[in-house]
């Protein structure tokens, strides 16, 4: 009866092992602790975090918020991986503001209490190729960037609002940028990885740099042979420079230099 109860649990267990070899994936859930270290927009006439609001460039006190991130790869042979990323990325804040706000190829002038808020959240789409190395590896690709978010701003007692979103005809706007990662898997008694990546587009005075590090720990669990569970913390560093022109294009209603950073810490999968 035993050697039946053996065959049965290998018999189960043998199309997930194979499923094993053929694809890896990796998740991540987490929180992101954000912070607004530079944002001037529309050519320096709007400054994100100043509280100014009756002169050039006008302020508009803004914070930035805690946000969710997600984000899943998964790897096979001979095909690039496939990874995906959620980042929710958003500055908000309320000023008392007598001057004309413009952004986007909108503007108005407001003498009353204005709350905006500048959404930099995005999802990515990206196409790599590993080169694993004993301990190590490393990874190299593109990316692309679908920006979800915007900038808006509304009176509190007009109710006169810009909408500008990160859109051209209705479409999201879509970034492509380089990628490059690296992570090792140190030889110690836990189950433990260290990593970095970075995502970028430099074009002259327009620049998208997007960088993080982290660590990640696996808990030693039974089911570790199928699937891993565990934590990642790590720090990342977003950089959003816009120029008058890129590659030719009238950029100058977007032109912008933001920058965000802060800690992250969340869930991580291995499978």
């Amino acid at each position: 009866m035993k050697y039946w109860i053996v065959a049965a649990a290998v018999a189960m267990t043998a199309p997930v092992a194979s499923a094993k070899v053929l694809i890896d994936i990796d998740g991540a859930i987490g929180y992101s602790f954000n912070s607004l270290n530079e944002g001037t927009l529309a050519n320096d006439s709007i400054d994100l975090t100043g509280t100014d609001g009756s002169s050039e460039p006008v302020g508009l006190a803004q914070e930035a918020e805690n946000g969710l991130y997600a984000s899943a790869k998964f790897s096979w042979p001979i095909f690039p991986d496939v990874s995906l990323q959620y980042q929710n990325l958003v500055s908000s804040g309320t000023n008392t503001v007598n001057q004309e706000v413009s952004y986007g190829g909108e503007s108005f002038t407001y003498s009353e209490d204005v709350v905006s808020e500048f959404d930099m959240s995005y999802f990515d789409l990206g196409l790599t190729y590993g080169i694993p190395l004993p301990m190590a590896s490393f990874d190299f690709g593109l990316n692309f960037r679908s920006l979800v978010g915007g900038f808006t701003a509304e009176g509190q007692n007009t109710g006169e609002k810009i909408d500008a979103p990160f859109q051209v005809n209705g479409t999201p706007i879509i970034v492509p940028m380089g990628y490059l990662s690296a992570s090792v898997t140190p030889p110690l008694p836990v189950d433990v990885k260290f990593g970095g990546e970075i995502k970028t587009l430099p074009l002259g005075d327009t620049n998208v740099t997007d960088w993080n590090i982290k660590g990640t720990w696996y808990a030693p669990m039974p089911t570790n042979i199928l699937v891993k569970l565990g934590v990642e913390a790590g720090y990342r560093n977003y950089s959003l420079s816009i120029g008058e022109s890129t590659l030719g294009a009238d950029t100058s209603d977007f032109a912008s230099d933001v920058n965000f950073s802060g800690f992250f810490a969340g869930a991580a999968l291995h499978f």
